[in-house]
């Protein structure tokens, strides 16, 4: 299964916990990493940067 397939199958399928582990297992380590936001402005700018990868501004 390749990682499209896997991922839509996660989608389709939320409540396999080992696909969904397995699937986070091939994320990719140069991914950027995000801290947890600790104050509503943060989360604020988490979220403006989740919208702008939705829209593929990112």
């Amino acid at each position: 299964m390749s990682f499209t397939e896997l991922r839509a199958y996660v989608i389709e399928n939320r409540d396999d916990i080992e696909a969904l582990r397995f699937l986070m297992s091939k994320r990719d380590p140069n991914s950027p990493k995000y801290p947890a936001p600790m104050t509503d402005a943060e989360m604020q700018e988490q979220m403006e940067i989740i919208r702008r990868k939705i829209r593929g501004e990112l």
